[in-house]
């Protein structure tokens, strides 16, 4: 399969609505990616690895949002300005959401339904927010608006407990 065909076939998958053939296709194409078998030409070896290491819905959503951004065919769809950008991104975000929403990993409230789950949030940054459960302090990152496996950073409920020292090495 050449690289014009792979995307043709994207293309056709989005556009079908995600059918349940489509859905297949994008299951497998997920299968040769995680297995190295599918190479992104516009990831280096280290992001292919990541990418592939963050399971099928993140290659999903990755192929998706490539098969909407026409650079991978040679072809820019809104040209090279600020504006387009933000219309293409938009266009990626629907068409991840609508695909989210057909194989049921999309969570409308990911703010309401984290509180429920993991407790008050006591603080936030660019890509994280903090939790405090009554018996731990919980972290989680967020990735394509849907939240991440929560990270324990805590089980600490003393408030003479010194401030937490978090590093985190990432490991390729």
């Amino acid at each position: 399969m050449t690289n014009a065909d792979f995307w043709k076939r994207m293309d056709t998958v989005i556009s079908g609505g995600f059918s349940p053939e489509g859905l297949q296709v994008l299951d497998y194409y997920a299968e040769q990616f995680i297995n190295g078998r599918l190479v992104y030409k516009r990831f280096s070896p280290r992001e292919q690895y990541g990418c592939a290491a963050g399971g099928a819905t993140h290659v999903i959503a990755s192929l998706i949002a490539g098969a909407k951004d026409g650079s991978d065919i040679g072809v820019a769809p809104y040209g090279d300005n600020f504006k387009g950008e933000l219309e293409c991104g938009a266009q990626q975000a629907e068409c991840i959401e609508q695909w989210a929403r057909c194989v049921g990993c999309w969570t409308d409230c990911v703010d309401k339904t984290l509180s429920i789950s993991l407790g008050e949030q006591i603080a936030e940054g660019g890509e994280a927010k903090v939790y405090n459960l009554t018996s731990a302090i919980c972290m989680t990152r967020m990735c394509y608006r849907q939240p991440m496996a929560p990270l324990l950073l805590s089980t600490a409920t003393s408030e003479s407990t010194p401030p937490l020292s978090i590093r985190v090495a990432n490991e390729y």
